[in-house]
């Protein structure tokens, strides 16, 4: 037994199994022993937060505030279980034999952008994709008060019922990779899945690049002990971890989850692995009303860890809260975000686009680029979010590539003009930062030297 395995005083462990649930029956979901949720200030999160917390050698920009974790604890938990995990993981491949699956994805990117180029001139708008968002599930072991699933409902309280088995989430890897170069895997919580090992390296073998995963960190510190997922790091591109704040008892509200202390030495734990396992690590920051010291200090440690920042400002529906826009505090954070982008801190995005996102620009959104699959393997077309203009659902695996499907999609539902407020029209002005590169890319097609800027600065 190490020492993270002794419960602190007065604790009935370091960590006691979350409570986590689905309603699936056709996929294995990652499973632990249920415990009652703790209410917001356990007596676990309490003994990690202080009044006054220690920082770390590292800290510059940011300055820990009472109620904070005490960083050197969850600095040495994290670094013991780096020193426990990392011997047992497979490496990922580098160099000359990770060339091939970034060439191969590079042919798909050029390909598309000169494809779309032909299409933006003749007044088209069926793009093919830079990438495709995938809800592999909607199950998750948070219940966060933002959550949205773009059409106004929670998902961990939607049904689970459908959603694709091992065999058919490679399947729809196999069609999507004939048009689509990156894939986003996303939730519900996307480490629930037992096979998500088995997807990544479907989707490293298929020669997607960048592979990414959006994920709440809570788990991850239990899976990698697991043999089933040693696999996984090495075929993993981008970890975008989602954190809103630096305050635990806060954090346990916001998320209605009792041990927000989890996610912070699971960041801590990533951050030890990036580099031996050649990932790139972000943290991807709602900014909500109320919260807003809270987002700063995110992006201050952040930035004092070389961690990349992803801000998004905070949505009711599909447009940004309209209590943001004309707060003065958080246009004085946008600005602060945006100095930051132009000093060299890793800011996800370009300029550009971080200004457009953080001050709701309208935007050229075109949707198509970054097509939305749901959890049951059904594209939404043209857009999930969709206000005016109900969305066609259509199942991935009834075709054989991605010609096909977008073909036939349109044919339903023609995505060119869709954006806008008529009757015919989507009716939203998103304000997420998906929308966003959207917009990016099709600035890319009118001024391709933008295009290749963006993109070198989001894979460098």
């Amino acid at each position: 037994m190490n020492q993270l395995d002794h419960p602190p005083a007065g604790s009935t462990g370091p960590f006691p199994p979350p409570p986590v649930t689905s309603r699936s029956r056709e996929i294995p979901v990652q499973r632990e022993p249920s415990s009652p949720q703790p209410p917001r200030a356990s007596a676990l999160t309490q003994s990690y937060a202080a009044m006054q917390p220690r920082p770390l050698a590292e800290f510059n920009l940011y300055r820990p505030k009472p109620g904070h974790p005490d960083w050197p604890r969850l600095a040495a938990e994290a670094k013991q279980l780096a020193d426990e995990i990392l011997p047992t993981l497979e490496r990922p491949r580098t160099g000359r034999h990770d060339l091939g699956r970034k060439l191969g994805s590079y042919r798909t990117v050029v390909r598309n952008y000169l494809d779309n180029r032909r299409r933006a001139k003749a007044g088209r708008e069926d793009l093919r994709p830079l990438y495709f968002i995938w809800t592999t599930l909607r199950s998750c072991n948070f219940s966060c008060t933002y959550c949205d699933d773009h059409q106004g409902h929670k998902y961990p309280d939607l049904p689970n019922d459908g959603v694709l088995n091992t065999e058919q989430g490679i399947r729809l890897l196999e069609i999507m990779r004939t048009r689509t170069p990156s894939v986003y895997f996303a939730g519900g919580e996307p480490t629930m899945r037992q096979d998500l090992p088995t997807l990544t390296r479907a989707a490293r073998n298929l020669n997607y690049y960048p592979i990414i995963i959006n994920t709440n960190a809570s788990l991850i510190h239990r899976w990698l002990k697991k043999e089933s997922w040693k696999t996984w790091l090495a075929d993993t591109d981008f970890i975008v971890v989602s954190l809103d704040a630096l305050d635990l008892s806060l954090l346990n509200d916001m998320w209605i989850y009792g041990r927000s202390q989890d996610v912070l030495r699971n960041l801590l734990l990533l951050r030890e692995l990036a580099e031996p396992m050649n990932f790139k690590l972000m943290v991807n920051t709602v900014i909500q009303p109320g919260h807003l010291q809270e987002a700063g200090a995110v992006l201050d440690f952040a930035n004092d860890l070389g961690i990349t920042f992803c801000p998004v400002p905070m949505n009711i529906g599909p447009t940004i809260n309209a209590a943001l826009k004309g707060d003065g505090e958080y246009l004085a954070l946008a600005d602060r975000i945006l100095e930051r982008k132009q000093q060299g801190y890793p800011i996800t995005g370009s300029l550009r686009m971080n200004r457009r996102l953080l001050h709701s620009e309208p935007l050229n959104c075109r949707n198509t680029v970054k097509p939305h699959i749901d959890f049951d393997g059904r594209l939404v077309w043209p857009c999930k979010a969709t206000v005016n203009v109900k969305p066609e659902y259509i199942n991935v695996l009834d075709f054989k590539d991605v010609d096909t499907l977008y073909d036939y999609a349109a044919s339903k539902v023609n995505p060119t003009k869709f954006h806008g407020p008529a009757c015919n029209q989507c009716g939203a002005n998103c304000n997420w930062a998906q929308n966003y590169t959207t917009d990016t890319y099709f600035n890319g097609l009118v001024h391709p030297l933008s295009m290749v800027r963006d993109a070198f600065e989001f894979l460098s």
